[in-house]
């Protein structure tokens, strides 16, 4: 169910899509701003005539391809975004109630694998390996649908029979990227593609591809890192999560590849080092967590496969401009 008030804000959000773009490229002060009441943060933006725009405002109504919507009065919407200061008023999915309250249920683990589009062949192998233990274990993968290894983690998720979770950054039955258009109608049918933006947003704006990152972050236990380039998407989300308390696990990698000494930083920090899903469970569920598909191998599988021949923050980046902006507090004030 959704409440007129919280279609209301939802209806902000996206007519205040343009104006909101002066903040992309100060991620923290954006937040800060979506977490103004509506008419503060349509003056924050300097829309003109925020008391106008208010009065014709058109509440989202739902779609076929978008049938769900959950705000945040509702007992389903998820606890782990009301953890988020500016938590999304609604959240719109492509699948049913049911289906997103089953998705999105705390019993299930949930890990989000992000990194730099960029891939190299060894990243691209760890996070296919990953994220198919993973979704075989009974975790839910949560990401974008980037290129490189979020888009790769669906894929692998999905081929794996597993839960998936694909956070958009405009309305969830639409995606901007053309050449991930097969993963997405995958995604749609198998999993499902959520976002606080309402059926028929397709803004191209940076400040909303920031937005969607604390989704991700909020959603997910635990956050990793495959490669992570300059100041990416993935460190964005790690600086989301690491103020969330969310833990950061990092696919250990050369320090002289892009992004190493940032992942050298992050473990450094105290990051977990991963380089397997069993690593990972026990990241969420202590030592010796063990998910149902990842049982001892039996002398049987052993002899049949010929690998198993043997046993098997302080990031510089963060504490830019962008994450310590003085405007911040005028704004929030």
């Amino acid at each position: 169910m959704v409440c007129s008030p919280c279609l209301r804000r939802s209806a902000v959000l996206a007519a205040a899509a343009p104006a909101l773009a002066r903040f992309a490229s100060r991620p923290q002060l954006l937040l800060s701003v979506l977490a103004l009441p509506s008419e503060r943060l349509l003056r924050a933006a300097r829309v003109e005539d925020p008391p106008g725009v208010l009065r014709r405002l058109q509440l989202p109504v739902l779609t076929d391809r978008v049938p769900t919507a959950l705000c945040r009065h509702d007992p389903g919407y998820p606890r782990a975004l009301r953890e988020l200061p500016s938590a999304p008023s609604v959240l719109y999915a492509t699948c049913t109630p049911g289906r997103l309250r089953e998705l999105l249920s705390p019993a299930a683990p949930t890990v989000a694998i992000v990194g730099s589009r960029g891939l190299t062949p060894y990243a691209e192998d760890i996070t296919r390996t990953l994220s198919g233990d993973l979704a075989r274990a009974g975790v839910t993968v949560v990401s974008s649908v980037n290129e490189g290894p979020d888009g790769i983690a669906h894929e692998a998720a999905l081929d794996g029979s597993g839960r998936t979770i694909a956070v958009m950054a405009c309305s969830p039955d639409l995606s901007h990227l053309t050449r991930q258009d097969d993963l997405h109608q995958r995604i749609l049918a198998d999993g499902t593609a959520i976002s606080e933006f309402p059926p028929g947003f397709f803004e191209h704006q940076r400040w909303c591809f920031s937005a969607s990152r604390r989704i991700i972050a909020a959603l997910a236990d635990v956050i990793v890192i495959v490669e992570a380039g300059g100041f990416s998407s993935a460190v964005l989300t790690t600086h989301f999560a690491t103020e969330l308390g969310r833990d950061i696990a990092i696919v250990p990698g050369r320090v002289t590849e892009p992004g190493g000494d940032t992942m050298l930083w992050l473990l450094q920090d105290g990051a977990h080092p991963v380089a397997s899903a069993q690593d990972v469970l026990e990241v969420i569920h202590g030592a010796g967590a063990r998910g149902p598909a990842l049982h001892d191998p039996t002398p049987h599988e052993l002899a049949d496969d010929p690998t198993m021949s043997g046993p098997v923050l302080h990031d510089p980046a963060l504490h830019a401009p962008a994450f310590h902006d003085p405007a911040l507090h005028g704004v929030a004030a």
